[in-house]
């Protein structure tokens, strides 16, 4: 079922971090009256692209030009705010591993057709829209193609290449970048005053807000350990790799998929910090800061090629286990010899 905009936080345009031209982009179309029936919304996960979603069905909808008056409180944007807009809908399906061909029929479709009830147009945001399995897809572009008048779709993609081409070439494409590490620790720093090292979170987070705020110091003991855990394996004690991978394990089979993603992320972060101490040597852009003894050892037994060759390792032992089901802890025991050679 949708979700009134108002149950997410929203904010208008101003409040929102980054993202000026794509929001200039959007300001410009309601300006010049050229709002697309579509748009795809793509980019990293948590930088912001729901928040502009909405704000742009807030400045589609505002009933006192809100391109100029950024902070309008007109009854438009006021019900969007609070969540009571009838005419601004969030499909998410937080809870489903695919949206379904009854999701797109029962939900979007039924309610797509219906007039706005007291807006110009009635906004459709889609979350997560490269879940929409084929049957799905194929029913939604059916809408695409016949677009009911006086209505905006808004799909919201991290995986763009998800959605066939016939439904990305029908949508107007808005492309979302990370955001920069100096606005994720101006939030941090403002928003959780005290709450670890902005400057090091800001850098984990890769220029997302929801990676940032789920940087807590449980993660940060994690990724040392499993960085601990690399630097422990030596290719001629077979025990040293056991007792790391039985570490990690440990961990997966507690956290589940997540804490999986979780430990490629932080070995991901770990090569690309060894490849950049190898290559420019430029400390500002390593993520690991607080680790550079650990990582000037590591890198300056390996030169770039075979630090590369790790990183396709890495990709590769990722794929395995998410697309064929590959056996967890062979997999790690695999993965973790080929970091330690």
């Amino acid at each position: 079922m949708p979700v009134l905009a108002g149950k997410i936080k929203t904010m208008g345009f101003p409040q929102i971090i980054g993202h000026e031209p794509q929001k200039e982009f959007l300001r410009n179309s309601v300006r010049k009256n050229r709002i697309s029936h579509a748009y795809l919304f793509s980019g990293p996960e948590g930088v912001g692209k729901k928040l502009v979603a909405i704000g742009f069905a807030k400045l589609i909808n505002c009933s006192e030009g809100g391109t100029e008056n950024l902070d309008c409180e007109c009854t438009s944007c006021a019900k969007t705010e609070k969540g009571l807009n009838p005419d601004v809908l969030v499909f998410g399906y937080p809870n489903e591993k695919t949206i379904k061909v009854d999701h797109v029929r029962q939900d979007i479709e039924r309610l797509i057709h219906l007039a706005p009830y007291e807006n110009p147009y009635k906004v459709f945001i889609i979350d997560g829209a490269q879940r929409m399995n084929f049957n799905a897809q194929n029913a939604f572009l059916k809408t695409l193609e016949e677009p009911p008048p006086n209505s905006v779709i808004i799909l919201i993609t991290t995986l763009a290449d998800l959605l066939m081409p016939t439904i990305r070439s029908r949508c107007q494409s808005v492309v979302f970048q990370p955001l920069e590490a100096g606005q994720v620790r101006k939030f941090l720093e403002e928003e959780k005053p005290g709450q670890n090292d902005p400057e090091l979170v800001s850098k984990i987070s890769g220029g997302s807000i929801s990676r940032a705020l789920g940087t807590d110091e449980e993660y940060l003991r994690k990724r040392i350990e499993y960085i601990d855990c690399v630097m422990a394996v030596d290719a001629k004690k077979p025990l040293t790799l056991f007792d790391s991978v039985e570490r990690i394990q440990k961990d997966i089979k507690s956290g589940g998929p997540e804490e999986l993603k979780t430990v490629f992320d932080i070995l991901s972060t770990w090569l690309r910090d060894s490849v950049i101490l190898k290559t420019c040597g430029k400390k500002e852009e390593i993520v690991n800061t607080d680790l550079i003894e650990q990582l000037n050892e590591y890198s300056e037994k390996r030169n770039v090629p075979e630090l590369l060759v790790k990183f396709t390792a890495l990709e590769e032992t990722m794929a395995r286990i998410s697309e064929n089901n590959a056996n967890v802890e062979i997999s790690l025991e695999n993965l973790l010899l080929r970091l330690a050679l």
